[in-house]
């Protein structure tokens, strides 16, 4: 076979030779590009790979600690001031009302995380044409309620420098299950 293609290679004239040589150095590179990306793909995937097991692997050697902590600090968790989800609703209503803000809505559903002994609810609030001031006790009033209420996204937008704020808040709460 290769006999056969050396015979035919060196019998074709020298522009044949030239673009036949051409032709295969383009499929090599082609190839050699190809290859590189796949190549590429698969180191960058087993480099996340083996950074995530690493880190699991590390959790998991930490296990018994993180256990322990939590069951500290759940020891240290008054369960009657934790709030469920729709305890969660009404309490921030409560605190916005009572701080001043009005125009308030709630946006989807309450959204329930359970790991162990807490449970973890979160909620989006926005809050339309709000001035500084009752902006401000309402912040306060939710930082008097850590660590069973805690702002986890908090954007103040000012709509072209208007007096007037629109604030878009998302408060968590912990609750310990009852087993």
């Amino acid at each position: 076979m290769i006999r056969s293609a050396r015979a035919y290679f060196l019998s074709r004239a020298l522009r044949e030779k030239f673009l036949l040589v051409a032709f295969i150095a383009i499929g090599l590179l082609w190839w050699a590009s190809a290859f590189s990306t796949r190549a590429g793909a698969f180191w960058s995937a087993q480099r996340t790979t083996t950074l995530q097991l690493t880190e699991q692997a590390q959790w998991i050697k930490n296990r018994t600690s993180i256990e322990e902590t939590a069951k500290k600090t759940a020891a240290r968790l008054d369960p009657a001031k934790t709030l469920n989800g729709n305890q969660l609703v009404t309490t921030v209503l409560r605190l916005a009302t009572e701080a001043g803000l009005k125009n308030i809505q709630t946006s989807g559903s309450v959204e329930n995380t359970t790991t162990g002994q807490f449970a973890i609810h979160s909620q989006e609030f926005t809050v339309r044409n709000v001035d500084w001031e009752p902006l401000l006790k309402f912040y306060e009033a939710l930082n008097q309620r850590s660590p069973y209420l805690a702002i986890e996204r908090f954007t103040l937008q000012s709509p072209n420098n208007a007096p007037q704020h629109v604030l878009q808040i998302k408060v968590t709460s912990v609750e310990i299950v009852k087993s």
